[in-house]
């Protein structure tokens, strides 16, 4: 089976459009339910590792800017009531054990 670039393409578009892969089947270019991906638990565990870090660093950075607001007098009521929250975030990500494969991430405040 031969196709041209632009046949693929208008394929590949349309595959992306509807959330499908790209497959040949009976010689012809077909639309099927994307095969699921399989990730290993060592991959597991580093992006468990890779979000705990993002997510600390931006608990870290929504804290410090909220002190920072209480320091120089700008902070309201909410915004104290806000730092509590995301200090009690960040606590719960320092207990998060990121090698749990099944770990379950705390909600943002």
């Amino acid at each position: 089976m031969t196709i041209t670039n632009q046949e693929y393409a208008e394929a590949a578009i349309k595959a992306n459009e509807a959330g499908k892969a790209l497959k040949i089947e009976n010689g012809k270019l077909t639309l099927v339910a994307p095969e699921p991906m399989k990730f290993t638990e060592k991959q597991i565990i580093f992006q468990n590792q890779q979000l705990k870090e993002s997510l600390l660093k931006e608990a870290n950075s929504e804290i410090d800017i909220l002190n920072d607001k209480i320091e120089f007098d700008e902070a309201t009521d909410d915004d104290v009531a806000m730092l509590k929250k995301w200090k009690l975030y960040r606590i719960s990500l320092k207990k998060l054990d990121a090698s749990d494969i099944n770990v379950i991430f705390p909600e943002k405040p």
